[in-house]
């Protein structure tokens, strides 16, 4: 099992000024860096004070010259917004400087007010995200290229510097659909998602989809993190507990303000931003407490971990551990608490797991032998 931590740089909601968002932020990761998770997801936002890091590749730069050892992930890079070239050699810059620590999460979007401050029509997002992962995955890929789409064109281009990892490093796509599961699956892309409230039933329908497409077309799922994102509070005490749920509710709160209006999304999924608006609207903190995350005790915060694993069969974990407006030292010592108790128990039970298949390949070669 693996872990991670997620930011998405949040100014409003007692999240800070824009100046200290980004260096308190970065102090967090090298902390994370230091005191054992495996990896830092960065979100991309624009043009609101829900998240302000337009360039998560520009932050991982810095965040690259201050950690030795944790992957350094993007969760989601928005690519409709961007020309894709540029996109690629700043990710293949970022993956040389590390050599190698870099995993690319990349989506669709959904906010209006940032397609429409880029001057992008949202109706042309979905035919934007696929050139543009196209293009990402050729030029990281080949050193010479061209492509021909309706929105980029491109003849015998090749981008610089070439990436450190092979072929460029891994792309994983955001993913929420049962079909989108199954049509990734099928082909062998990696995945990304983050189900808040969704229940466990579906999840776990979603994630034998994916798994069972993969068997079934001939990937091997074991060279594959299969991840899973959630707010997490590990701490003690319920005055902590009902703060750090209260916190997860006012971002759930805040979601409702930049999703996209009926009158604003595309038809097709006017019905599906309808339910969560509504959803958001009658949320209460009782429910965000049992629902919106994984939050308790360390023996508590293990077992909804463990409960996942064994029922989703997920192999990384990525906690939204400073939630947006929670206190920033309460979200520390949680951050410190999941490293000290959560982290060091998995890990054990990974090296038991390992011994106990060492010892019985070297038992079958005895048999073999005799």
């Amino acid at each position: 099992m693996k872990f991670g931590i997620m930011n998405l740089f949040p100014a409003n909601e007692g999240g800070g000024s824009d100046h200290q968002v980004l260096r308190q932020t970065l102090e967090e990761i090298q902390l994370a860096d230091e005191i054992g998770f495996d990896s830092v997801w960065l979100a991309e936002h624009h043009f609101s004070t829900y998240g302000i890091l337009g360039s998560p590749l520009n932050f991982g730069m810095a965040v690259a010259e201050r950690t030795s050892r944790i992957t350094i992930g993007t969760a989601v890079l928005v690519i409709p917004l961007h020309d894709p070239l540029r996109l690629a050699e700043d990710i293949a810059t970022l993956d040389v400087l590390t050599g190698g620590r870099v995993a690319i999460g990349v989506g669709r979007g959904y906010q209006p007010l940032e397609f429409a401050g880029f001057g992008i029509p949202l109706e042309e997002s979905k035919t934007r995200y696929q050139e543009a992962l196209e293009v990402i995955r050729l030029a990281l890929s080949q050193e010479e290229f061209s492509f021909e789409g309706r929105h980029f064109r491109y003849d015998k281009v090749t981008t610089y510097p070439r990436p450190f990892t092979p072929g460029g490093p891994p792309i994983l796509q955001g993913t929420v659909s049962p079909e989108s599961f199954a049509e990734r699956g099928a082909v062998g892309e990696r995945i990304i998602t983050s189900p808040n409230f969704t229940p466990l039933g579906i999840m776990k329908k979603n994630y034998d989809l994916y798994r069972s497409a993969m068997t079934e077309h001939g990937h091997d799922m074991a060279s594959y993190d299969l991840p899973f994102m959630q707010q997490v509070w590990c701490g003690e005490g319920e005055e902590g507990l009902r703060q750090a749920a209260q916190a997860a509710l006012t971002y759930y709160k805040s979601v409702g303000k930049v999703i996209p209006g009926s009158e604003e999304a595309m038809e097709k999924e006017k019905a599906y931003y309808e339910a969560v608006a509504r959803n958001i609207e009658l949320l209460t903190l009782e429910q965000t407490l049992t629902h919106g995350g994984n939050f308790g005790s360390p023996q508590q915060v293990i077992e909804t971990i463990e409960m996942l694993r064994d029922q989703l069969g997920i192999t990384h974990y990525i906690g939204w551990l400073r939630i947006p407006s929670l206190e920033r030292s309460a979200a520390l010592r949680s951050m410190e608490m999941f490293a000290e108790h959560v982290i060091p128990h998995f890990r054990a039970q990974d090296e038991a797991a390992a011994r106990s298949t060492s010892a019985a390949a070297d038992e079958a070669m005895e048999a073999v032998a005799g």
